[in-house]
């Protein structure tokens, strides 16, 4: 930390005591003068977890505003007016102390209209350094005075003799004191392991204002004064046990600082260090006269809480100091107070749940909350202008300061002023959060949902989210709520009740960096369906980050969560869909998790962003037969000319650039499916490709079809050819589409060692237009980690994070669940995607569940579960998700998803998808294989498409399979399941 010296760092800045809305209450009885326990380590709950510090070097930010001259605000008209040379050097010097010592004595067009603000003793820093340069001998010799150490006097004012107490009746009160102008006649000194000097005056012993002269434990010391002593040490001895350090030896507190009136109800204000010649060079703290009266003149009005919380409070403020530089104070004051008052407001609390639970009033740290939850939707450390007569939203920032130190640990607020002499804090903040291994953007999203619940938190939404949905401190759900009476839940942008088939749309019109938004949705009284909700933020180049939760409760009272759906993003358009049932309420929870470390006021609107929702209400049915795309490959099978497919399994399917798509099979039949059993009138291909422009069905071969009865045709020629590998037998994987050249992944075997992967490279506009196709396969690269089984990479792609996931499977034939692997390559380029030297591989999960990727694949590690060789795996409603079919030893056929919160951390749990009717045991010996998912076949995303194959294992007794004599086999079915059915409370 640097040190604080001369004289232009004795006041380098003033910080309001407490918040202005804990002034409203009352105590119900005075604050206790007997001590509690020792101090108390932190419990259980908060003790500490693993935390490895992370170094960061000066932010730029930082840099610049470092280098920048202090700006006070035009609403510091004695600032303003030294800037434009209307006054001096010595002027401005002496007026910065004045209107903070004796405002009358300043100018009236140089004194601000709201008295005294935060800034001032920022902009009194600025003054004393100019001062300690250009200022005349005088004015220096008269700053020196001022900022001396308080010592006795010869002179002070006259008393009155008829409201005069004699000083014998208080053992500490004779000789008067002097400090800033302001005569005291009392000090009481306490030594712990530093000195404390308290300065004060009694009401009736001067003419000044004072405590109260009453002495309820005959001590010959005010009870005020006792309160105060009391509960400052205990502070400091917490605060210590806390691990903080402060600067210098000790803290001289001066009672009896009403600001020449200006400010009568002003809880006080701190300066970092005492001046030329004090004793303990540590921080000095100026309060009202009687603390415990902020509204001297009317009477019944007495606060005597505010001797417990204003210590507290106070002495946080003062161990912050140390930590903190005063040309850093000076770099951004707004974006270093905010966090000053949320941590103050933080360790308030804490000392009253550690040490004194059920002292006075030990909600006050919670009155301002509300100006920060009213308001979700202002950045995260927006701070109202210190010159405003507001109570300043900051400190109702405490709540942040709490769920990340539940986050974390204990020990959080405190690493985070340690590591911020370079940095403002939200910068550090998320140094420090590094350190824990946790993600700043990841724990906004928590925080934003926790602020909604006010609540407990609950495992699996909590697990859903990788950051906890809901608070551990007993206050949440009561104190918390309380605030934001009524309805004890923070400001919500919309609330509208939706009638099935009902819609609706709007936008939220600014949200700014770590804001929050909360839009809320009722269905009617009977009834059960599906909430579908589309946004639309910023499409800029460098747009904000937004996150949509979709949640679902029971009622808004306890607000436990049913069930959770994350909107897919696509550029800056997202969707989510969820099950809504009558009596339940649905919430979209937008939180904005990009931040801006320099902190604006609340009308700054520069880096707002609006976002743009619709919502529809329907009565989605469940998971069903899709008619349209069942029927349309059934009705082209049965009328299938001699190059038409009429059977194929292992449906993989594309969108083309010109609205068409591409559907990919493996084994297919060619032509009328009437001629399958003479065996020489159709053609049996490898793999083949069916065009799809709206209802209509075109087929792709290598060529070389209707001739299979040409007898001019020697025997092999009569036959199709496939229009990938042909003279190989080449099978489908999946495949990714880059601007008009496709990339779709093979594999050439039947599943066992002898299996290899591969590619081919398909140019859209020939599938487009053409209806004979020849593309040569090229070989992946072996890949093995368990010889001698290779890899087969392709299986399943998907696109997440800027990367393609490659999914593969281990050709083990011995074995019909396959193990799978997973690679990651650079997915936004061909090359890219099939440069297995720019790979890297799965090789297990670390700590916390990331992800190890290594360059060597024969390091690969195997995900869970087992799969058959055919599957999906896709990203919805904020989940990854494993579609395939459980294996024979469990349910045959039956879809099910497995869902996870990466691409990798798949386990045991399952959702059921689907049973198809085939399933069950049937005298055609059905086989159900191959579920796949079929990407925008669904523009609104409401429901998914997923095609399986129906085969049969029934031989005749030439041992011809049944597929050749019935076509109703060997035949792709496809179902559509609504995107809310993928939903589990349970995810690894």
């Amino acid at each position: 930390m640097a040190t604080l010296t001369v004289i232009g760092m004795l006041a380098a800045f003033l910080q309001s005591s407490t918040a202005p809305g804990a002034m409203a209450g009352q105590s119900p009885a005075p604050a206790p003068v007997g001590g509690p326990a020792r101090p108390q380590p932190p419990d259980e709950a908060s003790a500490p977890t693993a935390y490895r510090p992370v170094e960061r070097p000066e932010s730029e930010l930082h840099k610049k505003l470092a280098g920048q001259k202090p700006d006070f605000g035009d609403d510091d008209p004695l600032s303003k007016a030294w800037k434009h040379g209307e006054i001096s050097v010595d002027e401005y010097a002496r007026y910065s102390v004045e209107r903070l010592t004796r405002p009358q004595k300043v100018p009236k067009r140089l004194r601000a209209q709201e008295g005294v603000p935060h800034e001032a003793g920022l902009a009194l820093h600025y003054a004393l350094s100019l001062a300690e340069r250009q200022a005349s001998p005088e004015t220096k010799a008269w700053l020196k005075d001022a900022f001396e150490s308080p010592g006795p006097i010869t002179r002070r004012p006259s008393v009155s003799p008829e409201s005069a107490t004699p000083s014998a009746a208080w053992n500490e009160c004779g000789d008067a004191f002097l400090y800033l102008e302001q005569y005291f006649s009392c000090v009481h000194t306490e030594n712990t392991t530093i000195k404390f000097e308290i300065y004060y005056n009694v009401d009736g012993l001067t003419s000044e204002d004072g405590v109260q002269a009453v002495d309820g434990n005959g001590n010959d010391i005010p009870d005020a004064i006792d309160a105060i002593t009391f509960n400052l040490v205990k502070a400091w001895e917490q605060y210590e046990s806390w691990g903080y350090d402060i600067t210098g030896q000790g803290v001289q507190v001066a009672v009896g600082f009403d600001f020449g009136g200006v400010n009568p109800n002003h809880p006080g204000i701190t300066i970092p260090t005492g001046g030329p010649g004090s004793d303990t060079g540590g921080p000095v703290i100026l309060l009202p006269p009687d603390p415990g009266d902020p509204f001297p003149s009317t009477p019944g009005t007495r606060q005597h809480w505010r001797y417990t919380y204003l210590p507290y409070h106070e002495m946080f403020h003062a161990v912050q100091y140390h930590y903190l530089s005063t040309a850093h104070l000076g770099a951004n004051l707004t974006s270093i107070n905010w966090w000053m008052e949320a941590t103050a407001e933080w360790a308030t609390h804490e000392m009253y749940k550690k040490i004194n639970p059920f002292g006075p009033k030990p909600d006050a740290y919670a009155q301002n909350l509300a100006l920060f939850l009213r308001k979700p939707e202002q950045a995260l450390n927006v701070a109202f202008s210190p010159w405003s007569p507001s109570p300043k939203r900051q400190y109702g920032a405490f709540i942040l300061a709490n769920y990340l130190t539940e986050a974390t640990a204990f020990d959080f607020v405190r690493q985070t002023w340690q590591v911020m002499e370079d940095k403002l804090p939200l910068e550090a903040i998320d140094q420090v959060l590094t350190g824990y291994g946790r993600n700043l953007k990841n724990e906004l999203e928590g925080f934003t949902v926790a602020n909604y619940r006010l609540g407990a938190k609950t495992t699996n939404l909590t697990a859903f989210l990788g950051a906890a949905d809901g608070y551990s401190d007993p206050h949440a759900p009561s104190v918390w709520r309380d605030q934001l009476s009524p309805d004890n839940r923070p400001a919500r942008a919309v609330e509208t009740a939706l009638a099935w088939g009902g819609s609706a749309e709007g936008l939220v019109p600014a949200i700014q960096p770590g804001g929050s938004s909360y839009l809320e949705f009722t269905p009617p009284a009977s009834g059960n369906g599906q909430l579908n909700i589309t946004v639309t933020g910023s499409n800029r180049h460098s747009p904000p980050d937004f996150r949509y939760l979709l949640v679902t409760w029971s009622g808004l009272s306890a607000r436990t969560p049913l069930q959770w759906s994350r909107a897919t993003m696509s550029e800056s358009t997202g969707s989510a869909s969820i099950a809504l049932n009558s009596g339940e309420v649905a919430t979209l929870i937008i939180a904005r998790v990009d931040t801006v470390a320099a902190s604006a006021g609340p009308g700054n609107d520069a880096n707002d962003e609006s976002v743009n929702w619709s919502a529809s209400l329907v009565t989605e049915p469940g998971p069903q037969i899709n008619t349209a795309l069942t029927t349309m490959f059934k009705t082209y099978g049965e009328n299938a000319k001699c190059a038409d497919w009429s059977g194929g399994d292992a449906a993989q399917s594309l969108p083309l650039p010109d609205g068409k798509r591409a559907w990919f099979f493996a084994d297919t039949f060619l032509g009328d499916p009437a001629k399958r059993s003479t065996g020489n009138e159709t053609s049996y291909i490898r793999n083949s490709v069916v065009i799809q422009d709206g209802s209509a069905l075109r087929t792709i071969t290598g060529g070389s079809t209707c001739r299979e009865t040409d007898p001019s045709t020697d025997f092999w020629s009569r036959y199709a050819k496939t229009p990938a590998g042909e003279g190989g037998q080449y099978w489908t994987g999946d495949s990714k589409i880059f601007g008009n050249e496709i990339i779709k992944f093979y594999y050439e075997g039947i599943g066992d060692e002898n299996t290899r992967g591969a590619y081919a490279r398909f140019s859209a506009d020939d599938l487009e237009t053409q209806s004979v196709v020849n593309a040569t396969p090229s070989s992946l690269q072996d890949c093995s980690a368990r010889a001698p089984y290779p890899i087969i990479w392709g299986a399943s792609l998907l696109d997440h994070d800027g990367y393609t996931y490659v999914y593969g499977w281990e050709a083990d034939g011995s074995q019909a669940e396959k193990p799978l692997y997973l690679a990651r390559a650079p997915g936004s380029t061909p090359s890219g995607l099939v440069d297995q030297t720019r790979w890297r591989y799965y090789a297990g999960a670390g700590s916390g569940g990331s992800a190890q990727w290594v360059e060597s694949c024969s390091a690969s590690k195997p995900l869970l579960p087992k799969s058959e060789v055919d599957f999906s795996v896709v990203h919805i409603n904020g989940l990854f998700w494993l579609v395939r079919h459980t294996p024979a030893s469990q349910a045959p056929g039956k879809i099910i998803a497995t869902p996870s919160r990466t691409a990798w951390g798949f386990g045991s749990e399952m959702v059921d998808l689907y049973t198809p009717p085939e399933t069950t045991t049937n005298p055609q010996y059905s086989t159900i294989y191959g579920a796949r998912i079929h990407p925008v076949i669904f523009p609104n995303g409401r429901r998914v498409a997923i095609s399986y194959t129906v085969g049969t294992s029934a031989m005749n007794s030439s041992c011809r399979i049944r597929g050749y004599f019935f076509p109703d086999a060997y035949r792709t079915q496809f179902i559509d399941v609504p995107t809310s059915a993928f939903f589990s409370s349970k995810i690894p």
